[in-house]
C-alpha cells in the first residue's frame, strides 16, 4: 500500500476524524485571526482632525459658538450655484459692519485628503463666493467659523455635489 492510500484510509476511519476536525478548526481560527489583524492595520483611519481627542476638551467653546449662531436674528445663508460649481455665502449686514474674519472649511467625511480651506473675504454687502470646481461629487460638510464684533460664530451645513 502506498503512503497516500494509508493516509486516506486513516482519515476515513470514524475513530480518526476528531483529531483532523479539531486541527482543521484550530488552523482556520488562527489563520482567520491573523488575516483580521493584518487587515485592521492596513485600513487607513480618517479622523475628523489630527488632534481630535484634544479638541474634545474644548468643545464647550464650540457649543457656545453654535448657540450664538442659532440665536442670530438674520442668519447666515449658504447656497449652491445652479451649476454646482460655486458656494455662495451671505452674511447679515450687522456682521459686515462689525467686520468679518474667519475661515471656510470644506470637509470630505470619506477622505480627509480632499479637504479644502478658504479664508473668509466677504465683500461690502456680506457676500462671498467659494469655487467648487475640481471637487469630487458626493457629500461635503461646509464649516464656517468666523468672528464679528468680538464674538465667535460657527455654522455647519451638508452639501451634496
Amino acid at each position: 500500500m502506498s503512503q497516500k492510500k494509508k493516509i486516506l484510509e486513516w482519515i476515513k476511519d470514524p475513530a480518526n476524524r476528531w483529531p483532523v476536525g479539531i486541527t482543521t478548526g484550530y488552523l482556520t481560527f488562527v489563520l482567520g485571526t491573523l488575516f483580521l489583524v493584518f487587515f485592521s492595520f492596513t485600513v487607513p483611519v480618517n479622523l475628523e482632525k489630527e488632534d481630535y481627542y484634544e479638541s474634545t476638551l474644548t468643545y464647550q467653546d464650540q457649543i457656545d459658538r453654535m448657540s450664538r449662531t442659532m440665536s442670530m436674528e438674520d442668519p447666515v445663508r449658504m447656497e449652491l450655484s445652479s451649476h454646482r460649481d460655486q458656494l455662495m455665502v451671505y452674511f447679515p449686514a450687522e456682521h459686515v459692519q462689525n467686520g468679518i474674519n474667519g475661515r471656510v472649511h470644506l470637509f470630505r467625511p470619506s477622505d480627509h485628503r480632499l479637504d479644502r480651506e478658504f479664508a473668509l473675504e466677504a465683500d461690502d454687502s456680506g457676500f462671498q463666493t467659494i469655487p467648487l470646481s475640481g471637487m469630487r461629487n458626493g457629500k461635503w460638510i461646509v464649516k464656517l467659523h468666523w468672528d464679528s464684533g468680538g464674538q465667535e460664530y460657527y455654522l455647519q451645513q451638508n452639501v451634496q455635489l
